[in-house]
């Protein structure tokens, strides 16, 4: 790695400063009985940052949106550890806080009749179906989504989104095991395992013991996109970084690769459900 220059330099003293903070906020919160497990702070992130120990983490990972950083680590990760963190990530973090506070505000889905949503690239039509069965279907260009007879309107709308939900979890994780057997094939790779989450601020994970994880809400992008991100987590069985060598074997399968990645970055945020 090259030397920090005089700005990233600044970065890294004001982040452990901050840190400073967050450890006597951490003291404070066992002197008053608060859970010591969640310390939350401003920063000169323009967002809080809220540390987050959970013993399910073996390596430290963070997460953006549009209020808050979080960093979430093992339990027993040290306080200089953390600081060294934030401080090697300070100009990153910067980065995505950007992006995010710039981006235009996604208007809320209303969950009514004709309302559209995405899948795999395709946009398809709400249906709203009174009916007492459960079943969510994908029929003749409608999303028809089964509801109760004589709900309120709040509660239509929550269980529309909750059957939606469903739905696309389900069938993101049967084309997501599909594609990433057919690019695992392609790039002599062996995954674990592959899943989905509710993530809320990345679109996949790879583990260092071959764990695949997809957001589910991915497979609301066209095909090429989510290629891409199943590409871009199997390559890190072979380089478990962003290095040029990594990239490189994201090349190798998708030459035009940054162009995906572009998309995503400009029209992820409206990938909702």
């Amino acid at each position: 790695m090259g030397r920090a220059t005089p700005n990233e330099k600044t970065d890294q003293t004001r982040n452990h400063r901050t840190f400073r903070q967050i450890s006597r906020q951490t003291c404070h919160r066992k002197l008053y009985g608060i859970s010591e497990n969640q310390v939350q702070v401003k920063t000169k992130f323009a967002l809080p940052i809220e540390i987050i120990r959970t013993d399910r983490k073996k390596t430290a990972s963070i997460e953006i949106n549009d209020t808050q950083i979080k960093i979430i680590v093992p339990k027993k990760l040290s306080e200089p550890a953390i600081e060294k963190l934030i401080a090697e990530k300070s100009m990153w973090i910067k980065k995505k806080v950007k992006i995010q506070l710039e981006r235009t505000p996604q208007k809320p889905k209303e969950y009514v009749n004709g309302e559209s949503f995405s899948y795999l690239g395709r946009n398809y039509r709400l249906k709203i179906v009174k009916t007492n069965t459960n079943e969510t279907k994908l029929k003749n260009g409608y999303l028809c989504v089964p509801v109760a007879k004589d709900l309120k309107p709040k509660e239509q709308k929550s269980l529309i989104r909750s059957n939606l939900s469903k739905w696309y979890e389900t069938h993101a994780l049967n084309s997501l095991q599909e594609k990433t057997r057919r690019y695992a094939s392609v790039m002599n790779v062996a995954p674990h395992s592959v899943r989905v989450k509710d993530y809320k601020s990345r679109w996949g994970s790879c583990s260092v013991s071959g764990e695949i994880s997809y957001n589910w809400k991915i497979v609301m992008a066209p095909h090429r996109i989510v290629d891409y991100v199943v590409v871009h987590e199997l390559a890190h069985l072979l380089e478990h970084n962003h290095s040029a060598k990594y990239w490189k074997h994201v090349e190798n399968v998708f030459d035009d690769y940054i162009d995906r990645r572009s998309w995503l970055k400009a029209n992820g945020h409206k990938l909702i459900v």
